[in-house]
């Protein structure tokens, strides 16, 4: 089965992916990309902890959630990846990861200088690294639940260069 949702959220796990998009997706693991979280064995257990029994979860690093994604004997389960910036997603697709889509839920960065929508805050950086992304044929689109509207990515960048 294809990965279900590419998301990038900094919150990770939280009640939006619990309550809305785990039932609007049917996923059946859950994989969070984060290397700090791998690291901390005690966020981990936090994490594990708000995942439903009936959902698989794998917390690991970028490079090692990328291997466990390209191997095919795996390919049965619907996937949920959830990661904290676009910078893991480019790191996941560059490693090979097929994905072709991307959901921007909630994040800002340090340097936030740029207003994407209510949940999505970036700076010059970010949105360099969110134009590579668009280059490696990735659609990617803005939605905090599963029951809004997706925004185009690249629409936004239109109208933000005609204002």
């Amino acid at each position: 089965m294809p990965i279900v949702l590419v998301r990038v959220d900094d919150r990770l796990v939280h009640g939006q992916i619990l309550e809305g998009w785990l039932p609007s997706t049917g996923a059946q693991e859950v994989l969070v990309a984060n290397d700090a979280l791998a690291a901390d064995p005690v966020q981990t257990m936090i994490v594990q902890s708000a995942v439903p029994f009936s959902v698989r979860l794998v917390v690991d690093t970028v490079e090692r959630i990328a291997a466990l994604l390209m191997q095919p004997e795996r390919n049965q389960l619907k996937r949920m990846v959830l990661i904290e910036s676009p910078v893991d997603a480019l790191r996941l697709k560059k490693a090979g990861v097929p994905f072709t889509t991307l959901n921007l839920g909630n994040f800002k960065t340090e340097e936030s200088t740029v207003c994407l929508s209510r949940t999505v805050l970036v700076g010059e950086s970010v949105l360099a690294t969110l134009r590579d992304i668009i280059d490696q044929g990735v659609q990617v689109h803005i939605q905090s639940v599963p029951f809004e509207k997706p925004l185009d990515l690249v629409d936004i960048w239109e109208s933000l260069a005609g204002t």
